[in-house]
């Protein structure tokens, strides 16, 4: 294509003879008429229909390139009328820069040589458009050129068309994908060089043959003959399927059938693509394993275990057939992990899983790794006592293992718990996977606090494991409780009896439940300390009292309780130093108590600790004295301002002469120190004054005063 002023073009290389051509046209034509003309019409007029049809901008000029005659095509073309053009000159009408540019041509043409020429549209309204361009020499009977025609036809829409069809002929030969057209006889129309090549055959050699020839009989009748129907049906069909290769390799490949239609609408043939997905469908495969299976033992991995506990329980559902999991927890491997480091950790695990596939058999044991140091074991089909066969000797194996690493030899054993999926229908059978789990683990928990080393199985009405269900219970109400802030404190008096301490109000915590309602706290606390939420149970308890000091009257002092985990642990100390620092005054007005056994157990801590808040003025009170083997021996290594006798010492206290003379005692070693005893548990005023009487400087239990909830002090 090229731009007017740079123009192709296809003259004629036989000049006049060329012109002689186009007079024995003319004669033909009714120039000279060789004859009747049969047709009852003017000559003339057939010609100006033949060019109105034509419709390709023409015009006629003489030899000054005057315009004398012109066609509607080219009216329209330049949207003028007749008058504007007839006897005006070619530059006047298209523009002194066309006329120059195709002015040699016109020249040419008078001199007996036509010519065609492709170019760019330079106007405003040819701009954008491809043009053909013609200029023919029109002669006389003595060989002259009289005039010459130039027509103008815009293609732009057929080179448009042509440059597609050319875009789309070059993607079907250079795609990998093999298409076809092939015909309702089931011989193919068409098909591409990637075919051709796939089966190593010339393009040409597919045309006409039927497919059963190319791909075989048995392909052709399993796989293909009935998708090519439901295509010829109408219907568009998608399939993969896998084939070898010329050098024997397995392919997989992706088919899309597309039903072709004639200009009837009817289904005349099927375009069949074939696109290799051999490398694609490699990797799918791959994230699907990697998916399922656990990356360092190769062993199914949890999301894998759990679709195949669903699967199992609908089974069981369905069959009636008895099936159990095993858990299998490590005992110790914390120990392996900090002799022989992670890498020794990671190969001890991958030993256990070797040993743990030996006992896989098809469909009916599966071996999974929950995680961690934690594998599991589904046993389709099997009884109690043959699940707990298997687990005895999983441990029996475990037990005999001996792992070296880095010349260190380490002995292995596991807790293994059974959780079973009775046949029979009962109300007790797991419905979910995760309830499955949580048996075996319960049972495994129970196996390992028994001492490890054994397998459990779950029985739902076992003491224990009631206990422990009772314990994750209270977990839960624990979480939500720190998550929602659902707490309130509760304040019990300490009243002093010498006449020269100050009273107090000892914070003790309450849970609530979704109500409101106040929950026993013993169970929870005690399920807090031993899941180690104590200290965050502490913080909210610290900063909510130290917030509301101001509400306790003047000359009564705060007494805030800490347990043993916040005593030993260094940075609660920091977060207690500071949340004091940032209330001036309130150090003076609380006083912390601490248990004697977490004091003892974290002997250097509780030291640092104590002599901090003792530097800003807080009281500290030695709680539960005389629960521990050695209270005497330790009571000199703390500064503490009062000690607090275990409520067990009191007991009996007004009948019961022993326990007179123990707190006696107490008392004596306090006054000698200089410290305050307190008294708890007093129930009514005769254990009050045989207490007094004992030189106890303070009291508390439900005849001083019972716990009452410290208005205004709900945990946000």
């Amino acid at each position: 294509m090229a731009v007017e002023g740079s123009e192709t073009d296809d003259k004629r290389p036989d000049g006049l003879s060329a012109a002689k051509r186009a007079a024995s046209r003319a004669e033909r034509t009714g120039a000279n008429p060789p004859g009747n003309w049969p047709i009852p019409i003017d000559r003339d007029a057939v010609h100006e229909a033949i060019i109105e049809i034509n419709r390709a901008g023409m015009f006629v000029c003489d030899r000054s390139y005057r315009i004398w005659e012109v066609d509607g095509a080219f009216l329209d073309m330049e949207g003028l009328d007749r008058e504007d053009v007839i006897g005006r000159s070619i530059e006047e009408v298209l523009g002194p820069r066309v006329f120059a540019l195709r002015k040699p041509f016109f020249d040419d043409a008078f001199e007996g040589r036509p010519s065609r020429i492709r170019v760019a549209g330079i106007r405003s309204h040819t701009r954008n458009k491809l043009l053909d361009v013609y200029f023919q020499p029109v002669l006389t009977a003595d060989g002259e050129v009289a005039c010459v025609i130039s027509a103008a036809r815009d293609i732009s829409h057929f080179q448009a068309m042509n440059e597609r069809l050319s875009l789309h002929e070059e993607i079907v030969a250079q795609t990998t994908d093999r298409i076809s057209v092939i015909g309702t006889d089931f011989r193919y129309l068409f098909t591409n060089a990637a075919n051709g090549a796939f089966h190593r055959r010339p393009v040409q050699d597919f045309i006409g043959r039927h497919v059963r020839a190319i791909i075989g009989e048995e392909a052709f009748d399993l796989r293909a003959r009935s998708k090519f129907e439901a295509c010829f049906a109408g219907h568009t069909i998608e399939y993969e399927y896998e084939l070898l290769d010329s050098e024997g390799v397995t392919r997989v490949m992706r088919a899309r059938m597309d039903p072709y239609r004639n200009s009837e609408r009817e289904v005349s043939a099927a375009i069949l693509v074939l696109r290799d997905i051999t490398a694609a469908s490699m990797m799918a495969k791959e994230l699907r394993r990697q998916a399922r299976e656990d990356a360092l033992t190769g062993l199914a991995n949890r999301h894998a275990l759990q679709e195949d506990l669903e699967a199992l329980l609908e089974r069981v559902e369905r069959d009636g057939t008895n099936s159990a999991l095993i858990t299998v927890d490590l005992d110790g491997f914390k120990v392996v992990n900090d002799i022989s480091g992670h890498s020794g950790g990671d190969a001890l695990l991958c030993q256990i899983a070797d040993m743990l596939r030996t006992f896989e058999q098809p469909h009916k044991i599966r071996c999974a790794r929950l995680g961690g140091d934690e594998f599991a074991v589904v046993c389709e089909g099997a009884d109690e006592a043959a699940a707990l066969d298997l687990a005895n000797r999983m441990v029996a194996n475990l037990v005999a293992m001996r792992f070296v690493w880095n010349g260190d030899t380490h002995v292995v054993s596991a807790s293994v718990g059974i959780a079973m999926i009775e046949g029979e229908p009962r109300s007790g059978r797991p419905k979910t996977a995760y309830e499955l789990l949580n048996r075996a683990d319960q049972a495994c928990l129970h196996a390992k606090e028994v001492g490890g080393a054994r397998a459990v199985v779950y029985r739902p009405d076992d003491a224990e494991m009631v206990a422990r269900r009772a314990d994750i219970g209270n977990l839960q109400i624990l979480q939500q409780s720190l998550d929602l802030g659902r707490f309130q404190l509760y304040t019990m008096p300490i009243r002093p009896v010498d006449g020269t301490r100050a009273p107090m109000l000892e914070v003790l915590l309450r849970f609530l439940d979704d109500e409101g309602r106040v929950l026993a706290p013993a169970a929870l606390i005690g399920s807090a300390e031993r899941h180690g939420l104590m200290p965050q149970v502490d913080r909210r308890v610290v900063e909510t009292a130290l917030d509301n000091i101001g509400r306790v009257a003047e000359g009564t002092l705060l007494s805030i309780n800490l347990s043993g985990r916040s005593v030993g642990d260094p940075q609660f100390k920091d977060f207690l130093l500071e949340a004091l620092d940032a209330r001036p005054g309130a150090a003076q007005r609380v006083c912390f108590e601490i248990t004697e056994t977490a004091a003892v157990r974290s002997m250097s801590t509780a030291q640092a600790l104590i002599f901090a808040l003792r530097e800003r003025g807080c009281g500290i009170i030695l709680d539960d004295f005389g629960s521990g083997l050695s209270s005497f021996a330790y009571l000199r290594q703390f500064r503490i301002d009062s000690l607090k006798i275990d409520g067990a010492i009191i007991g009996d206290v007004v009948h019961d002469e022993l326990q007179q003379t123990i707190v006696a005692g107490i008392v004596a070693i306090a006054r000698k120190i200089g410290v305050g005893v307190i008294a708890e548990y007093v129930e009514d005023e005769e254990a009050l004054d045989v207490l007094h009487g004992l030189g106890v400087t303070q009291v508390q239990g439900y005849h001083v005063g019972k716990p009452a909830p410290w208005v205004g002090t709900g945990l946000e």
